[in-house]
């Protein structure tokens, strides 16, 4: 007589759900993620503000105000951004393997990585947007001073402001990431193989704008954009890298 268990069939739970555990292991370490870029925010502009103080008291009046303009050509504004890049890696290569071993699939947690990165992106971009704002007040009130104003941040709206800022956290992102995908399928020959031909790639295009006399134009055509039409051109080369990055942990080993 054989025995019929009765035990109810397992049920899978819904992608949706599987895609938003991801996010949250994803988040587990808030600090990697929000906290230290706001960290690195709060101690550049610390130091943005002692630059315009020892300016202040130290450039003679006819001189002063020159000086303190020259603080619009400073990136300090953008310091987090370098920071960002480890993130991009370390979603890869801390989280991808443990994500696996709660029965999500390759294909979840790239979208569920997405996801997360497009969040913080906006949730941060957001956040220096309005700082920008405050600090383009604080200017039109007379007090010249330039973090989150600098570079191309003066000269454009709130709108373009964001869209900049968000752009380049997700393009960031998106090739540190890519980058961690080859080397978690691929390992070092991989990274050695991408490198290379990135490299070719490069030389290959200057070669053919020198050689073919077309650099001038390419220069003319670039320096065509908008600022929010060359930001919003940017994300055509991040998603280009999300798919490189997905291609590599298709079929990547579960190893550390």
């Amino acid at each position: 007589m054989t025995a019929i268990s009765i035990a109810p069939a397992a049920t899978r739970i819904p992608s949706r759900h599987r895609i938003t555990k991801v996010m949250r292991l994803q988040m587990v370490n808030r600090l990697t993620y929000l906290g230290i870029p706001w960290i690195i925010t709060g101690v550049a502009l610390v130091i943005s503000i002692v630059v315009a103080v020892l300016i202040s008291v130290s450039v003679p009046e006819p001189g002063r105000q020159a000086a303190l303009e020259g603080m619009a050509y400073s990136w300090a504004g953008l310091s987090p951004f370098w920071y960002l890049a480890v993130v991009g890696v370390q979603a890869v290569s801390a989280i991808f393997p443990f994500a696996l071993g709660f029965s999500i699939t390759r294909r979840e947690y790239a979208l569920g990585t997405l996801v997360t990165f497009v969040v913080i992106a906006a949730f941060n971009a957001t956040g220096w947007a309005i700082l920008t704002e405050i600090e383009r007040a604080i200017n039109a009130a007379g007090l010249t001073f330039h973090h989150f104003t600098a570079l191309w941040f003066s000269e454009v709206g709130a709108g373009s402001v964001w869209l900049s800022l968000f752009t380049l956290q997700i393009v960031i992102f998106a090739v540190a990431s890519a980058f961690a995908a080859v080397y978690a399928r691929w390992r070092a020959m991989g990274m050695l193989v991408l490198w290379t031909a990135v490299a070719l790639v490069v030389l290959g295009l200057i070669a053919f704008a020198l050689l073919t006399g077309s650099a001038v134009p390419i220069i003319d055509w670039l320096m065509g954009f908008t600022i929010t039409g060359f930001f919003a051109a940017l994300l055509i080369p991040a998603t280009l890298a999300f798919a490189l990055g997905w291609a590599a942990l298709h079929r990547a080993p579960l190893r550390g």
